[in-house]
């Protein structure tokens, strides 16, 4: 007897299962070719990277009223007047990650800040502070070389699967749902919040799951929360195959055990078939022979007047045979337990299992809830996953004090005044110290003029000191004392780090040097130590010289593409951009410096942000080109003040007449 399916490792050494392949039809033939035709069955484009969040929607949240989307590069630079709204993409990150890790959806302190960050709540964070209105963030996710998570039920026994007549059909479910999953190639979650009157708190009313463009899942709940109904879109990518008849007769009639209603709601352009909408429309003589009213799938990658239908109708079929009962209007019957239409991450959905008994028709059933439960919680889990390692740097830096010794508890928040980057460098791997240093003090990086070094020693008494000295001196005749030796053995090692000036070799404390290094050393090591997924920066460049500016282009180039690391930066900095364009523009010429990666437009997006005479903000996306040069013009121009500071006295009353209209 074969093995019985059993799921598969989703880590990166994954199990192949160990089932011979039978092909004894043409239509099996068509089948083993069409899944070698999908993302499941070809090298994704992508595996080998680390899964990086690709976009944010916003909308009536703080200063953005009308929903924005945002593309986020490997390099997201944000440009603009101070209080402009620069911050709000971080501080709706912030915001998602403490709705999906501490169900909290009316935060002020956060995970992130601390006491640095404070949100102020759903009032302060709703737009205009109206209480009316919902806020509606949406995050995407390319997953890359990371997958859903395998949501498992309690363990099954491999001897169960000799209790089945129909091993075979247990094998064609299995496949069919794991074959789905792994066409997942990106995921979203959107979340809706609003405020509750009768709660007198914020709930989150609605969540929607997303994969590959599309919408998946879609949850809404009642203000109170208690009320909650999922709907299905059966025409999501991943449910889409072409037309094979005897899967689609194979399809039962499920009108009556599940509204369509719950499962759809998709263009007419995109509409994929059930079974029965196949059968109403074929001609009687050849069911082959579908009429002018069926509906033409135009999907990029499906051969010209293919037609597509939805396995999700198959699997609702096969589950619906099992025994599993129906799950009422809004598939209520599947969200026992919640509370809000935020799902509870980490845990299956609550659907029945078989009434009618029998190996088959439990695993079935068991089978369709992982799955579900995986496409619904797992966007969210691999998302808030991703938020966890956001690392933010805020812009005033902490100085560490003579003698700093890291905190024995780690604390991300620590990161928000830089006190982390320091604690990272004492307690890290010795190679991100050398690195560090080599980026502060080499003439083609940063060129701070200092060097970094971390030392080991041990504190010890002056009585043991001077006997240490004496036993140093061959002449002084200090006999061994093993208890002393044990002593110094024993005392534990401590850690410290020195700065040391590049031309003199003297070691100092950062409290010994311009305010410059302290604050820029930290940005070095978040863009260096390769542990976060995401960086936010609030103004890299404080502090420091130009030219430093300049050499932290390429110190997030190097994070990006070595480490893997996204950036996300607040900055007033000419310097940095002009760097970044100058490699874009090398990298299409072929003369890039040695050890220099090479860049494109697509790795760098530029965003202009302003309020408008409304008071909404208003993002403007800055194009570049090949050459490294902007496309269009900035909104008010490419940092005019400089312009403006060099002109002739007579031409500047000119032009402050023009600002005040007087010409």
């Amino acid at each position: 007897m074969r093995q019985f399916p059993k799921r598969k490792n989703r880590g990166e050494n994954e199990i192949e299962y160990g089932r011979a392949l039978e092909i004894d039809s043409k239509e099996a033939l068509e089948r083993f070719l069409q899944f070698f035709d999908s993302p499941a069955g070809s090298e994704r484009e992508g595996s080998e990277l680390p899964p990086r969040l690709k976009a944010i929607e916003l909308e009536n949240f703080k200063g953005v009223g009308e929903r924005i989307r945002i593309e986020l590069a490997p390099v997201t630079l944000l440009f603009g007047a101070n209080s402009a709204g620069k911050s709000t993409i971080l501080q709706a990150m912030q915001y998602v990650r403490e709705i999906l890790e501490r169900r909290n959806a009316n935060p002020d302190r956060t995970l992130y800040g601390g006491d640095f960050v404070d949100l102020g709540g759903f009032r302060n964070l709703v737009h205009q502070r109206d209480l009316s209105r919902r806020i509606s963030i949406k995050l995407e996710l390319e997953l890359n070389r990371a997958s859903l998570p395998d949501l498992v039920p309690e363990p099954w026994e491999e001897w169960q699967a000799g209790q089945t007549f129909d091993e075979q059909g247990i094998w064609d479910f299995h496949n069919l749902v794991q074959e789905t999953r792994d066409r997942t190639e990106t995921v979203s979650i959107q979340l809706e919040v609003g405020w509750s009157d009768v709660k007198q708190a914020a709930v989150v009313v609605g969540y929607e799951a997303g994969a590959n463009g599309e919408w998946l899942a879609r949850i809404t709940a009642s203000e109170d929360g208690r009320d909650v109904a999922i709907r299905l879109n059966k025409d999501n990518p991943i449910f889409l195959r072409y037309t094979i008849v005897e899967d689609l007769y194979a399809l039962g009639d499920l009108d009556g055990w599940v509204d369509r209603g719950d499962i759809e709601d998709a263009p007419a352009s995109k509409k994929a078939f059930f079974a029965t909408d196949f059968l109403r429309s074929a001609s009687p003589e050849d069911p082959t022979e579908v009429t002018d009213s069926s509906e033409q799938f135009d999907g990029d990658d499906e051969p010209e007047n293919s037609m597509a239908y939805s396995v999700l109708g198959t699997m609702l079929y096969n589950v619906r045979e099992a025994g599993m009962e129906s799950p009422g209007q809004g598939l209520r019957q599947w969200l026992t337990g919640f509370d809000s239409a935020l799902p509870h991450l980490g845990q299956l959905l609550a659907i029945p299992g078989s009434s009618k008994g029998g190996a088959a028709n439990i695993y079935i059933t068991r089978e369709f809830t992982a799955f579900l439960s995986s496409m619904v919680v797992g966007p969210a889990m691999v998302i808030r996953d991703q938020l966890r390692k956001l690392r933010y740097l805020g812009p005033i830096r902490n100085v560490p004090q003579r003698g700093f010794e890291a905190a024995l508890t780690p604390d991300e928040a620590r990161w928000a005044d830089g006190t982390a980057a320091w604690e990272s460098l004492l307690t890290g791997e010795a190679s991100l110290v050398d690195q560090v240093s080599e980026w502060m003090a080499h003439k083609d990086k940063l060129a701070t003029g200092y060097e970094l070094e971390r030392r080991a020693f041990k504190e010890v008494d002056v009585g043991m000191l001077n006997w240490l000295l004496r036993a140093a001196d061959p002449d002084a005749g200090v006999r061994s004392d093993p208890k002393l030796l044990r002593k110094l053995a024993d005392t534990p090692e401590k850690l410290r780090l020195d700065l040391i000036e590049a031309d003199t070799g003297m070691r100092v404390q950062p409290r010994d040097v311009g305010i410059g290094i302290s604050q820029v050393l930290p940005v070095v090591v978040a863009a260096l130590e390769p542990s976060a997924s995401l960086v936010a920066i609030e103004q890299p460049e404080l502090h420091i010289h130009p030219a430093v500016q300049v050499g932290l282009g390429d110190l997030l180039i190097k994070g990006s593409k070595e480490n893997g690391i996204s950036f996300l930066i607040e900055t007033h900095s000419e310097h940095l951009i002009l760097r970044l364009l100058r490699r874009i523009r090398e990298t299409s010429e072929g003369e890039l410096p040695p050890g220099i990666a090479g860049v494109s437009p697509e790795d760098i997006n530029v965003l202009y942000v302003e309020r408008s005479d409304a008071e909404q903000v208003v993002i403007h996306p800055i194009a570049i080109d090949e050459s490294g040069k902007f496309v269009g013009r900035w909104p008010r121009g490419f940092f005019p003040e400089r312009m403006y500071e060099a002109l002739p006295k007579e031409i500047r009353a000119r032009v402050d007449a023009k600002r005040r209209g007087d010409e």
